[in-house]
C-alpha cells in the first residue's frame, strides 16, 4: 500500500499537513526514515482516524522537545505516556497527529510491525506484523464478569442508600461497557481495525441489545429501572457470550448478590427467580 492510498480515507486536509511533514523530514539528515503507523498503517483508516507517525531518528536528543514539531502548527500538544519525547498533537486545523520517535536499532523489534514507509534512507525492516488472535480471551471474560458482580455488590449502597444519582448514571455506564467489552472479546479474532472504530466489533444483535441500555436521567427511578436493565443484558446475553467462548457463569456468587439485593428492596435480575422480589421499589 503506497502513502496516497493508506491517507486516502482520512478527512481533508491530513495530505497536505504530511506533505509539509515530510519536506521538513526530509531535509534533516538526523531523520533516518518516516513511516504511518496506527490505523492508516493496517489499512484500516476511515474519516474518523487521525495520523500516527513513527519518526526514525539517528538519537532522539533533539526531537524531545515538542518545539521541533512546530510544523505541525500544534494547539493541543499532550505527552504520550510512557514514551518519552513522543507526543499527541491537535492541530490548528483540528486534524490529530500522534508521533513516536525510533532509532534504526529500535526498528526490527518494534511493536509498530503494521506501518507504511514514506521515506527510508537505509532500507530498514520493520517486523512481520503481528498475527491476529485465535479466539476470546476467557480468562478477560471471567475477570470482566467477576467485576461485574463485585461492582453489583456496592450499587444498593453507594448509589441507592446514599441516594448518589450521578453515581448511579456512572455505574450504568460502566456496566454497559463491560457488556461491550464481553461482546468484542466473544468476538475475537477480528479484522484489523482502529481503536476507534468502536461499533464495527459488534454483530448487528449485540449493537441492538446496547442500542436499548439508555443512559439514564439522575434521579432515583430512571438510575434504578437502567441498573437493571444493563444487568439484566449481561445476565443474559453477557452470559450467552461467555457460555459460548466455553466460560461459566458464577451462579453461586450471583445468587448471593441477589439475596443482597432483595435484602434492599431491589429486584436483581440475575438471580433466579425465588430471590426477585417481584418488583423494584
Amino acid at each position: 500500500m503506497d502513502v496516497d492510498e493508506a491517507i486516502a480515507p482520512l478527512e481533508p486536509g491530513y495530505d497536505a499537513l504530511l506533505a509539509r511533514v515530510v519536506e521538513v523530514l526530509e531535509a534533516d539528515a538526523r531523520v533516518r526514515a518516516l513511516w504511518l503507523s496506527g490505523s492508516v498503517g493496517r489499512g484500516a483508516a476511515d474519516a474518523g482516524s487521525d495520523l500516527d507517525l513513527v519518526v526514525t531518528v539517528v538519537s532522539p536528543a533533539g526531537f524531545t522537545d515538542p518545539t521541533v514539531w512546530a510544523v505541525l502548527d500544534p494547539v493541543i500538544t499532550t505527552p504520550i505516556p510512557g514514551l518519552p519525547g513522543c507526543f499527541a498533537f491537535t492541530t490548528r486545523e483540528g486534524l490529530r497527529v500522534d508521533v513516536v520517535l525510533e532509532t534504526p536499532a529500535d526498528v526490527a523489534g518494534s511493536p509498530y510491525s503494521r506501518r507504511v514507509r514514506v521515506f527510508d534512507r537505509d532500507g530498514l525492516e520493520p517486523p512481520s506484523p503481528d498475527v491476529a488472535g485465535e479466539g476470546p480471551d476467557l480468562e478477560r471474560m471471567q475477570a470482566i464478569v467477576t467485576e461485574f458482580h463485585r461492582q453489583a455488590a456496592i450499587f444498593p449502597a453507594a448509589v441507592v442508600a446514599r441516594e448518589d444519582w450521578l453515581l448511579g448514571q456512572s455505574a450504568v455506564h460502566h456496566y454497559r461497557t463491560m457488556l461491550y467489552d464481553l461482546f468484542v472479546e466473544a468476538n475475537q479474532p477480528l479484522p484489523v481495525m482502529g481503536v476507534k472504530q468502536w461499533s464495527s466489533r459488534l454483530n448487528d444483535g449485540q449493537r441492538e441489545v446496547l442500542r436499548a441500555l439508555v443512559p439514564p436521567a439522575a434521579e432515583r427511578e430512571p438510575v434504578t429501572a437502567a441498573m437493571v436493565a444493563v444487568a439484566a443484558a449481561i445476565a443474559e446475553h453477557g452470559r450467552a457470550a461467555l457460555e459460548a467462548a466455553g466460560g461459566v457463569w458464577p451462579d453461586d456468587v450471583s445468587e448471593a448478590i441477589g439475596a443482597y439485593w432483595a435484602r434492599h428492596g431491589l429486584v436483581w435480575p440475575a438471580a433466579p427467580p425465588d430471590l426477585l422480589p417481584g418488583r423494584l421499589r
